[in-house]
């Protein structure tokens, strides 16, 4: 028996929502982790952790450090929540945030270093 329009209808949103609630997910996670990564304490702990290595610029690593931070974080959030690799709306979903948010990331970065 196949299924009328109004069940594909259903099943459709469902589908669709579904996504929509990972995706948010997703977006809540990231946005959570970069306002913790943004704490003048963790800042000022990335800045400790960039002594350790001959750089030209400790502003780019700590923006790299927040960066890799997220990207890592994303990946570990959806294999543990829902046992899969993120796809890539929503690994593009977490970069949009960086890029949304890059100004902020780097003035937590300048202010934690005297800029």
């Amino acid at each position: 028996m196949e299924p009328d329009s109004t069940q594909v209808i259903k099943l459709t949103g469902i589908i669709e929502n579904r996504e929509t609630f990972v995706e948010r997910v997703v977006r809540g996670a990231v946005e959570k982790e970069l306002d913790r990564l943004l704490m003048p304490d963790v800042v000022d702990m990335i800045i400790k952790i960039s002594e350790d290595f001959p750089l030209k610029s400790v502003e780019d690593f700590c923006f790299g450090y927040v960066v890799g931070d997220i990207i890592v974080g994303t990946f570990e959030e959806v294999r543990l929540r829902y046992g899969r690799e993120p796809t890539s709306d929503e690994m593009d979903e977490a970069l949009s945030i960086i890029g949304r948010r890059s100004m902020e990331i780097k003035g937590a970065i300048k202010f934690a270093l005297g800029k």
